[in-house]
């Protein structure tokens, strides 16, 4: 197991945390953790599509800046999801690291 940050300053759950988890999701007897993480991806995804999106009315620029703040907030949510559920699974110890796919 190697030393990294599990969540970011702002509390979601890094890129190589979850590149980790996915390589060791496949070892747990339900497949929860990979499609959460999925999940997840699919949000940052629609989250990063809301900053690009086009403004035609004047309503708009209002109605995408709350789809991206309700899309950040399921971020967190997934996240703190994904980091107790690996957790529960084993897939994280108690000093906060991801247990490696090799044991």
């Amino acid at each position: 197991m190697s030393n990294f940050e599990l969540t970011t300053s702002s509390g979601l759950i890094t890129k190589e945390a979850l590149e980790k988890l996915q390589k060791v999701a496949s070892d747990v007897s339900c497949e929860c953790p990979g499609h959460l993480i999925e999940i997840y991806r699919a949000v940052q995804a629609f989250t990063e599509y809301q900053r690009q999106c086009v403004n035609q009315k004047p309503q708009d620029e209002m109605i995408h800046r709350w789809l991206e703040t309700t899309s950040i907030n399921m971020e967190h949510i997934l996240s703190n999801t994904i980091v107790t559920l690996a957790r529960m699974e084993g897939m994280i110890d108690d000093k906060n690291q991801v247990r490696s796919d090799e044991s």
